[in-house]
């Protein structure tokens, strides 16, 4: 699962978000950057939360909710200052 998208009306920043299941790695860039990351090579939660803060002068708050499908694949919701942005799902 990938995605990159761009936060901020005055402010523009680049949040991107690579997780490969079948490896169990994760990294959230912003900016090119890499903010969070992690490998989980066992045992991978049903639900996981990612939260942080994007910007200066214009902060967004930036929330990530990764669900875990079934058997492959898993839906991710994108919540800029708490509102529903995008929702993706795939592997």
């Amino acid at each position: 699962m990938k995605f990159i998208i761009e936060i901020g009306d005055a402010e523009k920043h680049r949040l991107e978000y690579h997780f490969n299941q079948l490896l169990g790695s994760l990294v959230i860039k912003v900016n090119e950057i890499p903010i969070k990351r992690s490998v989980r090579l066992v045992n991978e939660p049903i639900r996981e939360v990612h939260a942080f803060v994007v910007g200066e002068q214009e902060r967004s708050e930036v929330r990530i909710e990764k669900e875990r499908k079934q058997l492959l694949g898993c839906r991710n919701r994108l919540y800029v200052n708490n509102r529903l942005v995008k929702v993706f799902s795939g592997i």
